[in-house]
């Protein structure tokens, strides 16, 4: 397959991008928006100059780049062993 480029290049991928969206079943769609709002509502959370932030079973990292990271960690047992 030959890669292609110039002006109806980006054009292509754009009609291509929105024939895939449109075959998407709805309910996968709503599933993959409300993961990207979810996403962006936990980036907000942490805060420009932290490089890490845990809390509620989640770990958030960020890179050197900038880019953030999330972990589950493993549910404490609600009492401490004796």
């Amino acid at each position: 397959m030959e890669s292609r480029s110039g002006p109806d290049c980006g054009y292509e991928r754009f009609e291509f991008l929105g024939r895939i969206c449109r075959s998407l079943p709805q309910h996968t769609r709503q599933a993959f928006l409300d993961h990207e709002r979810s996403k962006a509502e936990l980036k907000a959370l942490m805060p420009e100059d932290a490089k890490e932030a845990i809390g509620h079973g989640v770990r958030a990292k960020r890179s050197k780049s900038g880019a953030i990271s999330f972990d589950l960690l493993e549910a404490e047992s609600s009492r401490a062993a004796l």
